[in-house]
């Protein structure tokens, strides 16, 4: 991804207007109008690197349509992201995919509204036990689903998410100076990944890496049971379960107590055990360098 640049917004938006048209004439939708429109009705999140739509059809149906061209400085593939909400779908844990072409993916609307960071924390505090049930059975079954083809599983796992030395490349190449973070941001990721511990080969999982609270959808089964769907699989790679948790617990900001309660849920486990959470502690610096340099890379891209 070095050395490239983020396609302009111009230039992306009029090729997925274009594709957006002929797609609406195609699959016959009378409305088409921004999920910003819609935003506090249904719920839900605002993508920050692609234009999203609610499409509706004469009989009512409701689908999400997500627009947005490769970023190379973010190493975004629509392709890859579509592959992952493919396998998402397959494995009941994510929104059917209706279509997809160069820049557009559609998927059905989850009717639910998106969760939100307090509705995170009341479950990992215990007052909301069948929630944390529920989305941690999800996340366990997104972590099981095979890596989808076309990801690259690493030969030599890691703990960092493949992007973060890529945006750290990408930052020092664009010449970004305005915080002293890369002269030994390597050094720091590698020491923190000993702090972390030893992967053995064939740990790398199919990650969604971008697990904040509104990526998550909750409705209720056939007999009133809670129901956790996960959305936008923009930065799905393979990678390490753990490391994803770390992102939602950054993004959450959970205190000490709440991760516990986390990983505990997760690894159907009584209690969560010092090593793990010693382990834990140190993927979320991980965690917090990765969103770091992800504002990083839209600075040097222009992209913010």
């Amino acid at each position: 991804f070095i050395g490239q640049q983020l396609i302009p917004a111009s230039s992306k938006a009029a090729s997925g207007t274009e594709q957006l048209d002929a797609l609406t004439r195609q699959l016959n939708w009378t409305s088409v109008r921004p999920v910003s429109d819609l935003q506090q009705a249904l719920g839900l999140g605002e993508g920050r690197t692609n234009q999203n739509y609610i499409a509706t059809t004469a009989d009512g149906q409701r689908m999400f349509v997500r627009v947005g061209a490769d970023l190379p400085a973010y190493g975004v593939s629509r392709a890859r992201e579509q592959a992952a909400s493919r396998a998402a779908a397959d494995a009941g844990v994510g929104p059917a995919v209706i279509h997809t072409d160069d820049q557009i993916i559609v998927t059905e609307l989850i009717d639910g509204p998106a969760l939100t960071q307090a509705q995170v924390c009341a479950a990992v505090d215990g007052t909301d036990s069948d929630l944390l049930a529920a989305l941690t059975s999800t996340l366990r079954k997104l972590h099981n689903t095979p890596v989808p083809a076309g990801m690259v599983i690493p030969e030599e796992p890691r703990w960092a998410p493949l992007d973060v030395l890529n945006w750290i490349e990408y930052a020092r190449h664009g010449g970004y100076e305005r915080l002293p973070l890369l002269a030994d941001a390597e050094e720091m990721v590698r020491h923190v990944e000993r702090l972390a511990g030893p992967l053995s080969v064939g740990s790398s999982c199919f990650c969604h890496f971008d697990l904040l609270a509104d990526n998550f959808v909750i409705t209720s089964d056939a007999e009133g049971g809670v129901q956790v769907s996960v959305v936008d699989f923009e930065y799905a790679n393979p990678g390490q379960p753990m490391m994803d948790l770390a992102v939602l617990a950054m993004g959450c900001s959970m205190t000490e107590a709440q991760e516990r309660s986390l990983l505990a849920a997760y690894l159907q486990c009584d209690e969560c055990s010092e090593e793990v959470h010693g382990r834990f502690t140190a993927l979320k610096v991980l965690a917090t360098l990765r969103e770091t340099l992800w504002g990083v890379v839209a600075e040097v891209s222009g992209s913010s």
